[in-house]
């Protein structure tokens, strides 16, 4: 089984590559890239949610087949290109995950509250994202991680603060919602993703904050779960393929 991987915003598929090695044998873990970053550096940011999410389809579709189960994660903006990307498998009737795992986002039908922050000058950007911990004290540290790591947090927040929602139906899929503990959004807006799904919703909170799976009281906790819940929907008796 593949496990198809969506970052979170300033972040590269190469969060990702540690569990490769934690997650156990028969699953895959494959980190999608998005442009502008890693190993398409060299390509132009997107200039709307969808064209991030007609990108990431594409890269999706290229490693399925229709006799190998697949499963997707997205945490963060992550998460919101994905809700965009299981709209456009379920139009196109693309063979279907056969588990869906939203991480760090409440119902994308809410409305933002945020006052946007992409258009901000450096220091006042750089301020903010740190009062967030969207990433590390060290990228503003020094102007060569600056130079490199602060046209992509623009970007991506560009992308997340421009979003607008369109009703465009239910997804026909069980959906499995995970925020930390200590995450900002509220149980109740983490339940408006079951208005999202004909099919149920699970909502797991475990210890942490926004980045839970990271600095969390147990960095080893999702790959674990994930792998339960793979197994689960796959069926306990049969092997992953």
């Amino acid at each position: 089984m593949k496990l198809f991987c969506l970052p979170y915003a300033g972040a590269s598929a190469a969060i990702y590559m540690k569990w490769k090695r934690a997650l156990a044998p028969g699953i895959e873990c494959v980190p999608l890239e998005l442009a502008g970053r890693g190993i398409r550096s060299g390509e132009p940011f997107y200039a709307g949610m969808k064209e991030a999410a007609d990108d990431a389809l594409e890269k999706l579709l290229a490693q399925i087949d229709s006799r190998s189960p697949y499963a997707v994660f997205g945490h963060s903006m992550g998460a919101m290109i994905l809700f965009e990307v299981c709209l456009l498998l379920r139009d196109g009737k693309f063979p279907p995950p056969a588990a869906l795992f939203f991480s760090g986002r409440p119902a994308p039908d809410l409305p933002r509250a945020a006052v946007p922050i992409h258009k901000l000058p450096d220091r006042e950007f750089a301020e903010r994202i740190l009062e967030m911990g969207a990433t590390s004290p060290e990228v503003f540290a020094h102007r060569g991680l600056m130079n490199v790591f602060v046209p992509i947090l623009r970007a991506d927040f560009r992308l997340v603060e421009t979003y607008r929602y369109e009703e465009k139906g239910l997804l026909p899929w069980e959906l499995t919602i995970l925020a930390g503990s200590e995450e900002q959004w509220s149980d109740e807006e983490l339940e408006g993703w079951r208005r999202r799904t004909s099919a149920g919703c699970r909502i797991v909170r475990p210890p942490g904050g926004h980045f839970y799976w990271q600095n969390g009281p147990d960095p080893d906790w999702l790959p674990g779960f994930l792998e339960q819940a793979l197994r689960k929907a796959y069926g306990e008796k049969r092997n992953f393929a």
